[in-house]
């Protein structure tokens, strides 16, 4: 799909579905609803549908309104799809708490955990990691297909930021070929000065055949960010 669906709520009562028809929407809510022991909201239901349709998606939904909800469906779709999936977050603590609660729901044995200096069970179903380790893996496999495409052994790259280029040979979950989706946690950190670029660098890395699913309570200029990431990743 060359489209992204961008839902906004200021409001958990402030909702448009009209995005999806109404087959697809209960096609969504049959298929997702399994997952949860709560009934989903309409407006998860319209994020659901954009996933499974292989669209980009952004949410934007004010604190305890259940925007994670729509990353765990993320994470089940892909699970469906027998592939892999990468959830970030912006900080090792936060990462090893999303890693503790995503093995109680996918149990133990299905998730991994990468933040630079530890590294539990690679090549798992789902692997929580910081963002910086996601954009390291993601420039690490673009920069190497492209240099194998050109006939460069990937050692031979040269590259200025050092540290980059460290921290992604020490990454040892580089192949991103089976992953489908990837969730980046606390979006507004895409406009933040210093880090923010972390984000954009990680929209600009990602490989084509992944869904990128972004979450975030503020986001402001969620419009024009995602007609930037349409432009980019061509979804």
């Amino acid at each position: 799909s060359s489209s992204l669906y961008v839902k906004i709520t200021a409001d958990v009562d402030d909702i448009n579905t009209s995005v999806h028809d109404d087959a697809a929407t209960d096609r969504a809510r049959k298929q997702l609803q399994k997952y949860f022991s709560f009934p989903l909201d309409s407006w998860q239901i319209a994020a659901g549908t954009s996933l499974l349709a292989e669209h980009n998606v952004i949410v934007c939904a004010p604190t305890g309104a259940g925007k994670t909800v729509v990353g765990e469906m993320a994470l089940h779709i892909a699970m469906e799809r027998n592939t892999k999936a990468i959830y970030t977050t912006p900080l090792k603590a936060l990462s090893n708490q999303k890693f503790g609660e995503m093995r109680q729901i996918f149990g133990g044995d299905r998730v991994g955990l990468s933040t630079g200096d530890i590294s539990i069970r690679r090549g798992a179903d789902v692997t929580i990691m910081t963002t910086e380790v996601y954009r390291n893996m993601a420039w690490r496999a673009k920069t190497g297909a492209a240099s194998l495409a050109n006939g460069i052994e990937q050692d031979d790259i040269q590259v200025d930021n050092s540290q980059l280029l460290e921290s992604a040979r020490l990454d040892e979950f580089a192949d991103l070929s089976s992953n489908s989706i990837v969730v980046l946690d606390e979006f507004h950190y895409m406009g933040q000065k210093g880090r923010g670029s972390t984000w954009e660098e990680s929209v600009i890395f990602t490989p084509q055949h992944t869904q990128i699913v972004g979450l975030s309570a503020t986001l402001p200029n969620a419009h024009r960010l995602a007609a930037w990431m349409e432009s980019v990743t061509g979804r």
